[in-house]
Order: structure tokens, then C-alpha cells, then sequence
């Protein structure tokens, strides 16, 4: 099982390679699905993180992509404009998938 990531900040992909999640950095409607169905068609990868403002941007491709596809999971993780409280990454995963990592 791998994480992979799609965001549109650098710093947020930088740190996510430094915890092994290697991903894409985007702004692009387009990429972002191309992204999420090469994810799907490789069945190493569980779990895609996607960064909040990249979602909102993206929501009918990610909610058209959900209906579609069972996996991967796509867990929305926040962003560096994101507000209300900080939690880890870990805790998103845990509250998605329910396993504690």
C-alpha cells in the first residue's frame, strides 16, 4: 500500500517526499485527473492526498472520479490557507481509513 500525492504548493509536496509520498505538483483541472487515473491504474497505490484548495478547485472530477472508482481513497489533507484546527496527516488517514499509522 502507497500514498500519493496531488497538490498545488510546494512546500506541501516537498515535505510529503521527505515522508516518502512522492506526487505531483499542480494547478491544472486536467492534470489532476489524469493524476488520479494513472493512480488508479496502478494497483500499489491505496491512499491519494489531495490538499484542501486543490480539492475545492477540483470537487466534480474528484466527486465523478469517487463514483467511479472504489480505489484509491482520496483523503483531503489541509493546506497552508487552510483554517480551524491543525491534525496530522496521520489523523486524517486514521479518520478515513480507520488505522492507525
Amino acid at each position: 500500500m502507497r500514498f500519493y500525492s496531488i497538490c498545488n504548493s510546494d512546500e506541501t509536496a516537498l515535505g510529503l517526499r521527505l515522508a516518502g509520498i512522492e506526487g505531483i505538483v499542480t494547478d491544472s483541472s486536467i492534470e489532476v485527473a489524469t493524476a488520479l487515473n494513472d493512480a488508479a491504474g496502478n494497483s500499489e497505490i491505496a491512499i491519494v492526498l489531495i490538499n484542501e484548495g486543490l480539492a475545492s478547485k477540483c470537487s466534480a472530477i474528484i466527486n465523478a472520479f469517487r463514483h467511479e472508482h472504489s480505489l484509491p481513497l482520496i483523503t483531503e489533507i489541509p493546506d497552508k490557507n487552510s483554517s480551524g484546527a491543525v491534525s496530522s496527516i496521520a489523523d486524517y488517514v486514521s479518520e478515513a481509513i480507520g488505522i492507525k499509522i
